[in-house]
């Protein structure tokens, strides 16, 4: 598991019942996806529509 995933894993287990923080988290995701697609990364795919 990658420290992206870890980290997730934990913000999300810590973040569950406050609803600002699970704002913040789900911006803090997108930051997360377009510096990957600024740096060249593959682009993250939506695992619901395989």
């Amino acid at each position: 598991m990658g420290m992206k995933d870890k980290v997730t894993s934990k913000l999300l287990q810590a973040t569950s019942d406050k609803t600002e923080l699970n704002k913040k988290m789900l911006a803090w995701n997108k930051s997360f996806v377009e510096v990957n697609k600024t740096l060249g990364g593959n682009a993250q795919k939506n695992k619901k529509n395989k």
